[in-house]
This record gives C-alpha cells, structure tokens and sequence, in this order.
C-alpha cells in the first residue's frame, strides 16, 4: 500500500454515519414534501368551462395543458386542458379571472436536484462500501501470500 494513505478508523467510521444520516434526513424531505398531501380534485373540462361562466373561478394556473386553480370561496381544483387554449384563455379574462402561465409544474432544478440527492448518496456509500470489500481482500491475499512464501523459506 505506497500510495494510498492510511486513514483512521473512527473517521472513517463517522463519514459513514455521516452519509446514512443525510441520506436519510434527505430522503424524508423527499418524502415530506412529495404531493401525497391534501388531494386536488380533479374535474371535468366542461364543469370547468361552467364554473366560469358562473363566475365561481378567481384564478388559474396554466402549466401547458394542466390547469390548477382556485374558487371564489377558496377550495382548489385540478384538470387536464386541450393543447389548444386560446379560446378557454379569452374566457377567462373577460369573467375576471386571475391568470398565471406558468412553465412546468414540477419546480426548478433544485427540486429536481434534491430528490436525486439520497439516490447519489447512496450510489457514493455502495462505491465506498465495495471499494472497502476489496481492499480488505487485497490485504488478506497480500498477508497469505507473504505468510506462505515465509514458511516455505523457513521450512527447507
């Protein structure tokens, strides 16, 4: 071993622990704020196109063809709208209703980037785990080898 350097057992010992509990503390995050919550309802496109007639939407968030939004007494609906919107668009600005274009439901990067951080923390601790594994097994195989090659010498 001339050119790996020799580290401690208890630092290694606590970037272990280290590693498994962010990765757990990561992976409830994950879990904590995956959209398991309260449920949306979903409704149809055409109770949707009745409600705003009725003048009972205040807002809507537009994510390509996934319409999120909001009563006028506070309750939250979802539905799935045509790709073709401009229709549905200029009936909600004449009824008044608050209109949000939004890019993708999903977040930013960094949501993205947080829920695939426990995967690569623990892909790294997997790594570090086999690497270990095998390093233990080089040393056994270099100290048998050694020791053979001894007690050969000595036996003659």
């Amino acid at each position: 071993m001339w050119g790996i350097p020799r580290v401690n057992s208890t630092i290694k010992t606590t970037v272990f622990w280290l590693v498994i509990v962010i990765a757990a503390f990561l992976l409830w995050q994950s879990v904590k704020s995956s959209p398991n919550g309260p449920k949306i309802p979903e409704i149809s496109y055409s109770e949707f196109l009745s409600d705003v007639e009725a003048g009972n939407v205040s807002k809507v968030i537009v994510f390509r063809n996934r319409i999120d939004g909001s009563y006028r007494d506070d309750r939250s609906f979802r539905l799935t709208a045509p790709t073709s919107q401009e229709g549905m668009l200029q009936i909600l600005h004449q009824k008044g209703v608050e209109i949000w274009i939004r890019d993708s439901p999903s977040g930013d990067w960094s949501t993205s980037v947080t829920n695939l951080l426990p995967l690569v923390l623990l892909g790294a601790l997997w790594f570090f785990m086999i690497r270990q594994i095998n390093l233990k097994k080089a040393q056994k195989h270099e100290s048998d080898v050694s020791q053979s090659s001894d007690t050969r010498w000595w036996n003659r």
